[in-house]
């Protein structure tokens, strides 16, 4: 299976969430990937909170996994889904969209704890919970 990482499932992992963390280990021969949009929300929260040692184990961690950079095709997506969105009343994050989109191009699964990607056409896995 393809598991793209949302930002608030790589922030459980610089705090080694115990359940985010086994979660990890059990889908360690599955593609894991980790995109740029999540990297940048990641990163500026690690740097406006002073966390060097967060921001070494998020270079580690970019290391272990599939880096996927945003292309054309994504942002064109995203616009689209944020229109969708707005027809069914859903404000949804940039970021968000960008994240959908990227989901949707890998043919992969959102691993998040955020209930905003409902509202969107990818499948979604919270790893905090399994």
């Amino acid at each position: 299976m393809n598991y793209l990482l949302d930002t608030n499932i790589v922030s459980d992992l610089t705090k080694n969430h115990s359940i985010v963390v086994k979660n990890i280990r059990i889908h360690r021969n599955d593609t894991i990937f980790l995109c740029q949009p999540v990297e940048f929300e990641v990163r500026h929260g690690l740097i406006w909170k002073k966390a060097p040692a967060k921001l070494r184990l998020l270079d580690q961690l970019k290391n272990s996994w599939e880096w996927v950079e945003t292309v054309d095709m994504d942002w064109q997506r995203a616009a689209q889904l944020w229109a969708d969105a707005q027809k069914i009343g859903k404000q949804l994050s940039d970021i968000d969209l960008l994240i959908a989109a990227i989901t949707i191009r890998l043919n992969a699964i959102v691993v998040t704890n955020d209930n905003d990607f409902d509202a969107l056409p990818v499948q979604r896995e919270n790893w905090r919970n399994i």
